[in-house]
């Protein structure tokens, strides 16, 4: 039986400067591999043409297809075997556009512009739908940025959720039968594109990781009592690079309860209650929920024995999940481990999954819940990610890193042409196995220079939970 203890560790920014001329360039190539993987795919499905859909939420699929978020506006990309590929944008996407490496066919539709820019110089959807070779046969796979299952709609195939006056130029145009929602082209966990990525995504995921895991610790680091949230979010120091989700830093259960608000004017730090900081770059997250104190006697009355009777059995089942992960296992494995540390979800403060896919979106894709029959795969990026918010006495605790699971191949490219990132993940690793006591496989490829870190007393981060 292990044993949960407090140890020392003098936590300093052991990563180096990243290097940003080392790192990959996506180029004309890549991308030209995944449409075209992309269409092998849909065909194997029937489908005569791709309509993928993007806006700012939900611009993942064009992106890792072409390079092109959608910004401002909305857009679509249309992908069929017989024509080259058409990217559809309002105004300030046309120049946006320039930004795509490769030819393909900038088609304006200014009613994707916000409103009150010009319009009236632009062909209708119907006819720029008909000059990228959609007739009236043609069978349509439509991708937006969710699928659905049989115990949410009647017709999860015929359930689409992008815009409603765009499926209704599309059903005009080849009948209502014959669009389907292709999502699952793209995020299923068993086939889709953005599952099991290649070395140069996951090198991205380590730069992310990296950069937003020195920046939670650095604000944690430097917070001080009586200074308001929006005060302390300056520590995050956050650089051009996108952002996958709004920052987070709470203090008190007031507004860290809400799981997603941002820093306000006005709260200040109190030492003894529960604070939140939190932040992500595209393609890695990094959350801490604790308590703030610098020692054990500064814990409240009403919260004693929080680390003996709440981290404790949290933090026995972060091992358990990491421990349990690895090439092939079931999702449904790793969630019965972590189910099993810690008994019933509800009454521990777990309303989500205990962890998900990942990429330049936030959450993917989750294969961790109960039943799961998703195997974990080489190339999946993924976010160690169990939320405990039980409420009082004890408020909540969440500690979210990221990784990403590589087989021996793939380990052995990263550790050749790319030896920063390979430095810095067997440096976590040697970390987490003999520091924090948890035995990873040696698939999984850290990326948070915190990983699975519990600091019992968040105003002392020389603390943490080591299991031996």
């Amino acid at each position: 039986m292990s044993k949960i203890t407090e140890i020392e560790l003098n936590l300093q920014h052991y990563s180096d400067a990243i290097d940003y001329s080392s790192l990959p360039i996506l180029d004309e190539k890549d991308y030209q591999f995944r449409i075209k993987a992309l269409l092998q795919l849909a065909s194997s499905q029937g489908y005569t043409h791709l309509i993928i859909y993007g806006d700012r939420e939900h611009y993942s699929n064009i992106h890792f297809l072409t390079g092109y978020d959608p910004r401002f506006e909305e857009a679509l990309l249309i992908l069929s075997h017989e024509k080259e590929p058409t990217i559809v944008v309002g105004n300030e996407g046309m120049d946006y556009s320039a930004i795509i490496p490769f030819q393909l066919q900038k088609v304006l539709f200014q009613s994707f512009s916000l409103v009150g820019q010009p319009r009236g110089q632009s062909k209708s959807l119907n006819e720029i739908f008909q000059v990228a070779g959609i007739q009236k046969k043609s069978k349509i796979g439509v991708i937006g940025w969710k699928y659905f299952s049989s115990i949410e709609c009647s017709n999860p195939s015929q359930t689409i959720e992008i815009p409603f006056y765009i499926i209704q130029e599309l059903s005009n145009l080849v009948g209502g039968e014959n669009l389907q929602n292709a999502s699952d082209l793209m995020t299923h966990p068993d086939y889709g594109l953005r599952i099991s990525l290649d070395v140069r995504e996951l090198i991205y995921h380590e730069i992310a990781g990296t950069k937003a895991s020195q920046r939670v610790l650095q604000t944690i680091q430097n917070l001080q009592v009586g200074e308001t949230e929006i005060e302390a979010s300056r520590y995050l120091a956050i650089d051009g690079d996108p952002l996958s989700v709004h920052p987070n830093v709470n203090f008190g259960l007031e507004n860290v309860l809400p799981g997603l608000k941002s820093p306000t004017y006005y709260k200040k730090l109190e030492v003894g209650e529960i604070i939140t900081v939190g932040m992500g770059y595209r393609r890695a997250l990094v959350a801490r929920t604790g308590l703030y104190v610098r020692k054990k006697e500064e814990i409240p009355p009403a919260m004693e024995g929080i680390v003996e009777n709440f981290y404790t059995p949290y933090f026995q089942a972060l091992c358990n999940w990491y421990e349990a992960l690895h090439i092939g296992v079931f999702g449904d494995e790793v969630f019965q481990t972590v189910k099993k540390s810690i008994g019933d979800f509800k009454a521990f403060g777990i309303g989500l999954n205990p962890g998900h896919l990942t990429h330049t979106e936030e959450w993917t894709n989750s294969i961790f819940f109960q039943g799961s029959t998703h195997r974990v795969k080489s190339g999946m990026a993924l976010q160690c990610d169990i939320i405990a918010f039980p409420g009082e006495p004890y408020g909540g605790v969440h500690i979210e890193d990221g990784l990403f699971v590589a087989d021996e191949a793939t380990r052995e490219i990263i550790r050749t042409q790319y030896p920063d990132s390979w430095k810095r993940i067997e440096h976590r690793r040697q970390i987490m196995k003999e520091i924090l006591g948890i035995d990873i496989a040696d698939e999984v490829m850290p990326t948070s220079d915190i990983q699975a870190m519990l600091f019992p007393y968040m105003g002392n981060t020389k603390i943490v939970l080591s299991k031996t």
